[in-house]
């Protein structure tokens, strides 16, 4: 039997996808989307007039590693802090979720021979690294559900150590088709801050999903992106047994809302899986984050606590990541460049521009005064007119380009607007300083 989609609208009203599209309701986006995920429409929409992501991101330094695996990133020293940046900033959103947070960490190669090991990878199939090590067969880390469950396993839990979270930022590895491979957006290794919190049971679980669900929507926005959601629901059972919480995480939403059930008698070891989309530049629907609700995890790796009356059970677990996996949001950041790009992660910030080589000096004094402001600066120092200067900040991307003459001998009202602007936009954000040379005639470029 096929599988049903449906939409969950705003007032909580559920109506049949295709009569949802067929009546022209909801917005543009949210149609498109409902198109695409239910309906298997192949829609897309002309990009014209829209910046080419892949030139962006080559300008901040991603690209394809040249020497190795199909799909594997190089990151250039304004990428990786870019990079770094984000796994700062899911460490913050992590913590502001409400429960305890324990960040771990474990091998990313793990053993075939292992029951468990080779239970778990029955799941994900081709999707796998799989290499010879010796005489055993190993397969790369998909997520960090291994090394996060199998501590979970030797800790001797209590009802009142529920709930808390296991969590890494871990180089995870997936074997994509070749052709699937998209920087940034779907890459052989990329970076994921997985979360596994536990939970006593479902009800509990569903208590905390507004929490996980409420970071990755304020993180959405902080690139001016609102997503499109999918709720995917592992079976017509658990679709009757919990649609009032799934209404409920909808509810949150405060926007409709697609809904999937399946419907082809497979045992899976979740309730329900959510899925945070953007519709991109070219009309296409992108995974960014997701939060999905575990009840067969536990029991197949011997995960328990010890509840109130003494006796053993198997706790719930939700996976998340949060914001989503590193590269994906930044993949969503460049998608709609200029403007969701916020100041905090722009690799460089200011760029100052001496008038003349007399003036130089002036530029450093200038930034030696903003020392301990959290602000990434650098000086334009070359042999070039300051037209050019300019233009060359501007192919460089960098958001302030400020002109440094003899009437800013006594201070530039123009930089000091500039770094109130970087403050105020960088307010409860990660700060990494800048960590290459300060005068441009001294990088490497």
């Amino acid at each position: 039997m096929k599988d049903n989609y449906y939409v969950i609208k705003k007032n909580g009203q559920i109506i049949d996808a295709q009569a949802y599209v067929k009546a022209g309701e909801g917005s543009d986006d949210f149609r498109l989307f409902v198109k695409r995920e239910a309906l298997r429409h192949e829609v897309n929409r002309g990009a014209e007039g829209k910046p080419d992501y892949l030139a962006i991101a080559k300008k901040f330094g991603f690209g394809w590693e040249p020497n190795a695996d199909i799909g594997i990133a190089q990151y250039d020293f304004k990428a990786n802090l870019m990079r770094r940046l984000v796994q700062d900033y899911a460490r913050m959103l992590v913590h502001r979720v409400g429960l305890p947070v324990y960040e771990v960490n474990g091998s990313n190669i793990f053993n075939l021979d292992h029951p468990v090991v080779a239970a778990y990878a029955r799941l994900y199939g081709d999707r796998l690294y799989r290499f010879k090590s010796g005489a055993n067969e190993v397969v790369m880390s998909y997520d960090a559900s291994y090394p996060q469950f199998n501590l979970a396993q030797q800790h001797a839990l209590s009802y009142r150590n529920l709930p808390f979270a296991h969590f890494s930022i871990s180089d995870c590895y997936r074997h994509e088709q070749r052709g699937e491979c998209m920087l940034l957006y779907r890459q052989r290794r990329f970076y994921m801050p997985d979360i596994h919190p536990y939970f006593r049971d479902v009800a509990q679980a569903f208590e905390w999903f507004p929490k996980f669900q409420e970071q990755i929507l304020a993180s959405g926005r902080e690139l001016g992106r609102e997503y499109e959601v999918a709720i995917e629901v592992s079976s017509p059972a658990h679709w009757e047994r919990y649609r009032a919480e799934i209404l409920q995480v909808a509810a949150g939403l405060d926007r409709d809302v697609l809904v999937g059930v399946i419907n082809d008698h497979e045992d899976r070891y979740w309730i329900i899986n959510v899925d945070y989309k953007i519709i991109d530049a070219l009309g296409q629907s992108r995974e960014i984050a997701c939060v999905q609700i575990d009840i067969g995890n536990a029991p197949r790796l011997g995960i328990q606590y010890i509840d109130e009356a003494g006796e053993s059970r198997h706790p719930v677990i939700i996976h998340s990541a949060i914001p989503g996996g590193i590269e994906r949001y930044l993949y969503m950041a460049l998608d709609g460049f200029p403007g969701s790009l916020p100041l905090w992660l722009h690799p460089v910030q200011i760029r100052l521009i001496p008038v003349s080589d007399q003036h130089i000096a002036l530029c450093q004094e200038l930034s030696a005064r903003l020392a301990g402001r959290p602000v990434r600066l650098e000086i334009d120092d070359r042999n070039d007119s300051v037209g050019k200067k300019l233009k060359q900040a501007r192919e460089d991307l960098v958001p302030h380009a400020i002109v440094i003459g003899e009437k800013e001998a006594a201070g530039s009202p123009e930089l000091e607007e500039a770094v109130q602007k970087i403050l105020a936009a960088s307010a409860g954000k990660p700060f990494i300083p800048r960590e290459w040379p300060e005068l441009l005639s001294r990088q490497i470029r």
